[in-house]
Protein backbone atom coordinates (compact mmCIF):
# COMPACT_ATOMS: atom_id res chain seq x y z
CA UNK A 1 0.00 0.00 0.00
CA UNK A 2 1.49 3.01 -0.84
CA UNK A 3 -0.32 5.94 1.31
CA UNK A 4 -1.76 5.04 4.70
CA UNK A 5 -5.15 5.43 6.02
CA UNK A 6 -5.90 8.38 8.22
CA UNK A 7 -7.46 7.78 11.50
CA UNK A 8 -8.80 9.04 14.57
CA UNK A 9 -10.46 8.44 17.87
CA UNK A 10 -13.20 11.10 19.05
CA UNK A 11 -13.70 10.67 23.14
CA UNK A 12 -10.57 9.90 24.47
CA UNK A 13 -11.86 9.13 28.33
CA UNK A 14 -10.30 5.49 29.80
CA UNK A 15 -11.39 3.58 26.70
CA UNK A 16 -10.76 6.34 24.01
CA UNK A 17 -7.81 6.16 25.19
CA UNK A 18 -6.89 2.96 24.82
CA UNK A 19 -8.57 3.14 21.06
CA UNK A 20 -5.93 5.50 20.20
CA UNK A 21 -3.35 3.52 21.20
CA UNK A 22 -4.28 0.68 19.06
CA UNK A 23 -4.47 2.99 15.78
CA UNK A 24 -0.46 3.75 16.83
CA UNK A 25 -0.02 0.11 16.71
CA UNK A 26 -1.27 -0.65 13.16
CA UNK A 27 1.13 0.04 10.67
CA UNK A 28 -1.32 0.49 7.76
CA UNK A 29 -3.19 3.90 9.91
CA UNK A 30 -0.99 6.94 10.76
CA UNK A 31 -3.36 8.12 13.77
CA UNK A 32 -4.10 12.18 12.51
CA UNK A 33 -5.46 12.84 15.86
CA UNK A 34 -7.30 12.70 19.27
CA UNK A 35 -10.93 14.42 19.50
CA UNK A 36 -12.43 15.25 22.98
CA UNK A 37 -14.53 17.55 23.83
CA UNK A 38 -12.71 18.34 27.08
CA UNK A 39 -10.27 20.70 25.44
CA UNK A 40 -7.93 19.18 28.37
CA UNK A 41 -8.31 15.77 27.70
CA UNK A 42 -7.69 16.12 24.31
CA UNK A 43 -4.61 18.04 24.57
CA UNK A 44 -3.24 15.83 26.97
CA UNK A 45 -4.06 12.84 25.10
CA UNK A 46 -2.25 14.09 22.43
CA UNK A 47 0.01 15.55 23.88
CA UNK A 48 1.33 11.61 25.15
CA UNK A 49 0.74 10.00 21.83
CA UNK A 50 2.47 12.83 20.06
CA UNK A 51 -0.39 13.32 17.71
CA UNK A 52 -2.96 16.35 16.97
CA UNK A 53 -5.24 18.11 19.39
CA UNK A 54 -9.03 18.57 18.34
CA UNK A 55 -11.84 19.90 20.42
CA UNK A 56 -14.79 19.33 17.98
CA UNK A 57 -15.27 16.43 15.12
CA UNK A 58 -16.49 18.69 12.82
CA UNK A 59 -12.51 19.83 12.27
CA UNK A 60 -11.90 16.32 11.24
CA UNK A 61 -13.32 16.57 8.10
CA UNK A 62 -11.65 16.15 5.03
CA UNK A 63 -8.75 15.17 7.43
CA UNK A 64 -9.47 11.27 8.11
CA UNK A 65 -10.65 8.36 6.35
CA UNK A 66 -11.63 6.50 9.31
CA UNK A 67 -12.15 7.12 12.84
CA UNK A 68 -13.55 5.03 16.44
CA UNK A 69 -16.14 7.06 18.30
CA UNK A 70 -15.54 6.04 21.57
CA UNK A 71 -17.85 8.99 23.63
CA UNK A 72 -20.94 8.91 25.60
CA UNK A 73 -23.29 6.57 24.15
CA UNK A 74 -25.59 9.62 24.08
CA UNK A 75 -23.59 11.44 21.74
CA UNK A 76 -22.86 8.51 19.37
CA UNK A 77 -25.64 9.16 16.67
CA UNK A 78 -24.62 13.01 16.35
CA UNK A 79 -21.20 12.12 15.49
CA UNK A 80 -21.45 8.81 13.98
CA UNK A 81 -24.00 10.85 11.40
CA UNK A 82 -21.46 13.58 11.28
CA UNK A 83 -18.61 11.31 9.74
CA UNK A 84 -21.44 8.90 7.75
CA UNK A 85 -22.36 11.90 5.73
CA UNK A 86 -18.99 13.08 5.08
CA UNK A 87 -17.59 9.72 3.44
CA UNK A 88 -15.83 8.91 6.73
CA UNK A 89 -15.66 5.18 7.82
CA UNK A 90 -17.31 4.90 11.66
CA UNK A 91 -16.00 2.58 14.22
CA UNK A 92 -18.45 2.98 17.09
CA UNK A 93 -18.43 1.84 20.44
CA UNK A 94 -21.07 -0.38 21.90
CA UNK A 95 -24.02 0.41 22.18
CA UNK A 96 -24.19 1.65 18.49
CA UNK A 97 -26.76 4.39 20.02
CA UNK A 98 -29.17 5.41 22.66
CA UNK A 99 -32.11 4.25 20.60
CA UNK A 100 -33.47 1.75 17.86
CA UNK A 101 -34.24 5.18 15.61
CA UNK A 102 -30.94 6.39 15.99
CA UNK A 103 -29.62 3.31 15.13
CA UNK A 104 -31.50 2.84 11.77
CA UNK A 105 -30.43 6.02 10.54
CA UNK A 106 -26.92 5.23 11.11
CA UNK A 107 -26.83 2.36 8.98
CA UNK A 108 -28.88 3.58 6.45
CA UNK A 109 -26.58 6.59 6.23
CA UNK A 110 -23.62 4.20 5.97
CA UNK A 111 -25.38 2.26 3.04
CA UNK A 112 -26.49 5.06 1.08
CA UNK A 113 -22.35 7.14 1.60
CA UNK A 114 -20.93 3.57 0.59
CA UNK A 115 -19.01 3.43 3.64
CA UNK A 116 -18.23 1.11 6.60
CA UNK A 117 -20.23 1.28 10.07
CA UNK A 118 -18.20 -1.18 12.41
CA UNK A 119 -19.41 -1.65 16.15
CA UNK A 120 -17.19 -2.65 19.06
CA UNK A 121 -18.68 -5.57 20.11
CA UNK A 122 -15.16 -6.59 21.65
CA UNK A 123 -16.56 -9.92 22.92
CA UNK A 124 -16.81 -11.41 19.55
CA UNK A 125 -12.64 -10.78 19.32
CA UNK A 126 -12.48 -12.47 22.83
CA UNK A 127 -9.96 -15.73 22.31
CA UNK A 128 -11.92 -18.01 24.52
CA UNK A 129 -14.90 -16.84 22.81
CA UNK A 130 -13.96 -18.01 20.03
CA UNK A 131 -12.52 -21.26 21.26
CA UNK A 132 -15.74 -22.24 22.43
CA UNK A 133 -17.53 -21.82 19.15
CA UNK A 134 -15.44 -24.20 17.54
CA UNK A 135 -16.47 -26.69 20.11
CA UNK A 136 -19.94 -26.27 19.75
CA UNK A 137 -22.53 -28.23 18.24
CA UNK A 138 -25.91 -29.78 18.39
CA UNK A 139 -26.50 -27.11 21.50
CA UNK A 140 -29.30 -27.69 23.71
CA UNK A 141 -29.01 -24.65 26.37
CA UNK A 142 -26.50 -21.76 26.53
CA UNK A 143 -26.02 -19.49 29.80
CA UNK A 144 -24.14 -16.21 29.76
CA UNK A 145 -23.15 -14.57 33.03
CA UNK A 146 -21.56 -11.42 33.20
CA UNK A 147 -20.71 -9.23 36.32
CA UNK A 148 -19.05 -6.19 37.73
CA UNK A 149 -18.88 -4.58 40.67
CA UNK A 150 -20.59 -0.76 41.08
CA UNK A 151 -18.74 1.93 39.46
CA UNK A 152 -20.31 4.84 38.61
CA UNK A 153 -18.96 5.67 35.24
CA UNK A 154 -21.52 3.66 32.77
CA UNK A 155 -24.02 4.13 35.45
CA UNK A 156 -26.20 6.65 33.45
CA UNK A 157 -27.69 3.89 31.68
CA UNK A 158 -29.24 0.17 32.28
CA UNK A 159 -27.31 -2.43 33.06
CA UNK A 160 -28.67 -3.90 29.55
CA UNK A 161 -26.94 -1.34 28.13
CA UNK A 162 -24.10 -1.19 30.25
CA UNK A 163 -23.43 -5.16 30.21
CA UNK A 164 -26.15 -7.36 28.36
CA UNK A 165 -25.23 -5.48 25.18
CA UNK A 166 -22.40 -7.80 25.23
CA UNK A 167 -24.39 -11.03 25.45
CA UNK A 168 -27.35 -9.96 23.22
CA UNK A 169 -24.68 -9.79 20.64
CA UNK A 170 -22.92 -13.55 22.03
CA UNK A 171 -26.17 -14.70 21.68
CA UNK A 172 -26.96 -13.94 18.33
CA UNK A 173 -23.96 -14.61 16.95
CA UNK A 174 -23.04 -18.21 18.70
CA UNK A 175 -26.59 -19.65 18.17
CA UNK A 176 -27.12 -18.16 14.23
CA UNK A 177 -30.31 -18.18 14.78
CA UNK A 178 -33.19 -15.44 16.19
CA UNK A 179 -34.91 -15.02 19.40
CA UNK A 180 -38.42 -16.96 19.53
CA UNK A 181 -39.97 -15.58 22.70
CA UNK A 182 -38.46 -14.79 25.85
CA UNK A 183 -39.17 -14.17 29.60
CA UNK A 184 -37.02 -11.14 31.53
CA UNK A 185 -36.91 -9.63 35.15
CA UNK A 186 -34.92 -6.93 36.34
CA UNK A 187 -34.12 -4.91 39.74
CA UNK A 188 -32.47 -1.01 41.10
CA UNK A 189 -30.44 -1.19 43.41
CA UNK A 190 -28.22 1.34 43.84
CA UNK A 191 -28.92 3.94 40.25
CA UNK A 192 -31.61 4.99 38.47
CA UNK A 193 -31.49 2.08 36.12
CA UNK A 194 -31.82 -1.26 36.31
CA UNK A 195 -28.44 -2.73 37.89
CA UNK A 196 -29.96 -6.60 37.51
CA UNK A 197 -31.56 -8.45 34.94
CA UNK A 198 -32.34 -11.74 33.78
CA UNK A 199 -33.83 -13.08 30.41
CA UNK A 200 -34.62 -16.63 29.43
CA UNK A 201 -34.79 -16.84 25.77
CA UNK A 202 -35.87 -19.51 23.19
CA UNK A 203 -34.42 -19.35 20.30
CA UNK A 204 -35.80 -20.16 16.96
CA UNK A 205 -33.87 -23.18 16.08
CA UNK A 206 -34.70 -24.47 19.39
CA UNK A 207 -31.94 -23.61 21.61
CA UNK A 208 -32.86 -22.13 24.90
CA UNK A 209 -30.60 -19.39 26.52
CA UNK A 210 -30.20 -17.60 29.79
CA UNK A 211 -28.24 -14.47 29.98
CA UNK A 212 -27.73 -12.72 33.92
CA UNK A 213 -26.16 -9.57 34.09
CA UNK A 214 -25.29 -7.69 36.94
CA UNK A 215 -23.59 -4.39 37.76
CA UNK A 216 -23.27 -4.68 42.02
CA UNK A 217 -21.76 -7.67 42.19
CA UNK A 218 -19.09 -8.60 45.25
CA UNK A 219 -16.84 -10.01 42.38
CA UNK A 220 -16.77 -9.94 38.59
CA UNK A 221 -17.52 -12.95 36.39
CA UNK A 222 -17.47 -13.30 32.45
CA UNK A 223 -18.66 -17.16 31.83
CA UNK A 224 -19.96 -18.99 29.36
CA UNK A 225 -22.05 -22.33 29.63
CA UNK A 226 -22.75 -24.36 26.80
CA UNK A 227 -25.05 -28.09 27.37
CA UNK A 228 -24.72 -30.16 24.18
CA UNK A 229 -25.90 -33.37 23.54
CA UNK A 230 -22.25 -35.14 24.17
CA UNK A 231 -21.05 -32.78 26.43
CA UNK A 232 -21.33 -29.37 28.81
CA UNK A 233 -18.22 -27.21 28.16
CA UNK A 234 -18.09 -23.75 30.54
CA UNK A 235 -15.65 -21.29 29.38
CA UNK A 236 -14.60 -18.09 31.62
CA UNK A 237 -13.78 -15.65 29.27
CA UNK A 238 -12.84 -13.58 31.63
CA UNK A 239 -9.18 -15.54 32.11
CA UNK A 240 -10.23 -17.76 29.03
CA UNK A 241 -10.03 -21.26 30.47
CA UNK A 242 -12.18 -23.98 29.13
CA UNK A 243 -13.97 -26.88 30.91
CA UNK A 244 -15.31 -29.50 29.31
CA UNK A 245 -17.40 -32.32 30.58
CA UNK A 246 -18.24 -35.65 28.69
CA UNK A 247 -19.69 -39.11 29.41
CA UNK A 248 -17.06 -41.27 30.73
CA UNK A 249 -15.86 -44.78 29.48
CA UNK A 250 -17.53 -46.45 32.48
CA UNK A 251 -16.85 -47.99 35.86
CA UNK A 252 -14.44 -45.53 37.95
CA UNK A 253 -14.79 -43.29 35.29
CA UNK A 254 -17.69 -41.57 34.86
CA UNK A 255 -17.21 -38.82 33.34
CA UNK A 256 -14.04 -37.16 31.31
CA UNK A 257 -12.63 -33.81 32.14
CA UNK A 258 -11.11 -31.96 30.26
CA UNK A 259 -9.46 -28.64 30.52
CA UNK A 260 -7.26 -26.27 28.84
CA UNK A 261 -6.43 -22.45 28.36
CA UNK A 262 -6.51 -20.07 25.26
CA UNK A 263 -3.26 -17.55 25.32
CA UNK A 264 -4.27 -13.94 25.88
CA UNK A 265 -4.59 -12.23 23.02
CA UNK A 266 -5.31 -7.99 22.75
CA UNK A 267 -8.85 -8.17 21.97
CA UNK A 268 -8.80 -4.43 21.47
CA UNK A 269 -6.45 -4.33 19.17
CA UNK A 270 -7.83 -7.10 17.18
CA UNK A 271 -11.10 -5.25 16.92
CA UNK A 272 -9.09 -2.12 15.67
CA UNK A 273 -6.95 -4.20 13.02
CA UNK A 274 -10.54 -6.25 11.84
CA UNK A 275 -12.30 -2.34 11.55
CA UNK A 276 -8.88 -1.34 9.68
CA UNK A 277 -8.66 -4.60 7.31
CA UNK A 278 -12.61 -4.27 6.02
CA UNK A 279 -12.05 -0.75 5.00
CA UNK A 280 -8.31 -1.42 3.40
CA UNK A 281 -10.03 -4.64 1.82
CA UNK A 282 -13.90 -3.28 1.29
CA UNK A 283 -15.65 -6.09 3.06
CA UNK A 284 -18.49 -5.83 5.77
CA UNK A 285 -16.97 -5.87 9.38
CA UNK A 286 -16.57 -9.01 11.56
CA UNK A 287 -19.79 -6.43 13.49
CA UNK A 288 -21.51 -4.82 10.96
CA UNK A 289 -24.01 -1.71 11.79
CA UNK A 290 -26.91 -4.40 11.25
CA UNK A 291 -25.35 -6.60 14.36
CA UNK A 292 -25.27 -3.37 16.77
CA UNK A 293 -28.45 -2.66 15.48
CA UNK A 294 -29.90 -5.89 16.30
CA UNK A 295 -29.06 -6.08 19.86
CA UNK A 296 -29.48 -2.83 20.67
CA UNK A 297 -33.12 -3.44 19.06
CA UNK A 298 -33.32 -6.50 21.63
CA UNK A 299 -32.11 -4.56 24.32
CA UNK A 300 -35.10 -2.44 24.18
CA UNK A 301 -37.68 -4.89 24.07
CA UNK A 302 -36.45 -6.04 27.15
CA UNK A 303 -35.94 -3.09 28.73
CA UNK A 304 -40.05 -2.48 27.93
CA UNK A 305 -41.19 -5.85 29.61
CA UNK A 306 -39.36 -5.36 32.57
CA UNK A 307 -40.51 -2.06 32.60
CA UNK A 308 -37.89 0.29 32.59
Amino acid sequence: MSKKLRGAVVGVGYLGNFHAQKYKNNPNVELVGVCDHFPAQADKIAAELGVKSYHRPEDLIGQVDLVTIAASTQSHYDVAKLFLQNGVHVNVEKPITATVFQAEELVGLAEKHKVKLAVGHIERFNPSVNELKKHMKDVKTLELIRTAPYKARGADVSVLHDLAIHDMDLLYWLTGSEIDTMVASGTKLVSPALDTASISFKMKNGIHAIITVSRVSPVGQRSIRVVQDDCTIFANTGIHELEKVEKGSGGDELTKVTKWTVEKADALQKETDAFIDAVLNDKAPLVTGVDGLRALRAIEDIEKMIGN
